[in-house]
């Protein structure tokens, strides 16, 4: 297992990670460049545990940070690092850019060197007491409140799209994605701070159209954010689950929605849409609408303001 801190791999291992000396990640794009100088200083590259070579920072993390250059997606290498046993829970992967980003529906995410691309281990789930059996069913939307919570401490104040879009003034700067193996849930999310593709490259059936999020200006590349999130991260993650039951976050969670109280377009499979206002989240992660008709719940399909 590696030791708590921020690790460049530079040997990767093909084809899910490219091999990357630390002055290619510094010469991607302008914020890796801070990056890489405010993170130092580097060590020596070392060979770990016959994984290849590893450059540890010189600054200081309690969790485990492997940064990447080009990969796949940053998921494959948080799940490689974890059967390698190197990464445990709250160990994470940052990746200059990914070759196969993915995101709701498995519809291709653009990934440029510039945002934040990041996979994170998450605990196990409780194996007692009231989450048992509800965090399984909510583990999207609990995670996105945990990074809507966390980025509160850049000066991002994000809502969550059902079911998984993160939203800044009705515009998608992110979005996240959760997989899960056995007892392992791998959390893999990004933002857009350096890129968002134009509204002419969108999607013509797109819900809202993308931006770069608005964050502190303390924040000078993808490391750096994750740098300023990683421990606001964990900590609201563990305080929810000990301080509120699931009913309570299900109300808590309601500040961080988007478009609560608002009438929406929902469009189901096909060329099925309709009108309802957005109610709130249920126990089962499901969409809380309401129709002329009354209330139900939405297990699929996309939501747009009006």
């Amino acid at each position: 297992m590696l030791p708590p801190g921020i690790y460049l791999w530079e040997t990767g291992v093909e084809p899910i990670v490219s091999p990357v000396t630390i002055e290619q990640v510094a010469e991607s794009c302008s914020g890796w460049a801070k990056d890489i100088n405010d993170m130092g200083p580097w060590g020596d590259p070392v060979d770990i545990n016959g994984h290849g070579v590893f450059r540890k920072s010189g600054q200081h993390l309690d969790t485990v940070v492997v940064v990447v250059g080009e990969c796949s997606t940053t998921m494959e290498v948080a799940r490689y690092l974890a059967d390698a046993s190197l990464i445990d829970e709250w160990g994470a992967v940052v990746s200059v850019a990914q070759r196969s980003g993915r995101g709701q529906m498995r519809r291709p995410w653009v990934s440029p060197p510039g945002n934040l691309y990041v996979s994170v281990l998450l605990p196990e789930m409780p194996q007692s007491g009231p989450w048992e059996s509800a965090l399984p069913q909510l583990l999207s939307l609990y995670c996105g409140y945990v990074i809507a919570s966390a980025m509160e401490v850049v000066g991002g104040a994000l809502q969550i799209k059902w079911p998984n879009d993160l939203l800044q003034k009705d515009r998608k700067v992110g979005g996240m994605l959760i997989e899960s193996a056995g007892t392992l849930n791998i959390l893999g999310f990004g933002l857009n701070l350096d890129y968002s593709p134009p509204d002419q490259q969108m999607r013509e059936d797109r819900a809202v159209p993308a931006a770069k999020i608005e964050i502190d200006s303390t924040v000078t590349g993808p490391l750096s954010l994750w740098w300023h999130l990683v421990n606001r991260f964990k900590n609201v993650y563990e305080d929810v689950l000990d301080e509120l039951d699931p009913p309570e976050f299900l109300s808590a969670l309601l500040d961080k929605m988007a478009w609560v109280g608002h009438r929406v377009e929902i469009r189901e499979s096909g060329d099925i849409s309709f009108y309802a206002v957005v109610v709130g989240v249920s126990t089962d992660g499901g969409l809380i609408i309401r129709k002329a008709e009354g209330e139900a719940v939405l297990y699929s399909g996309s939501i747009a303001p009006l």
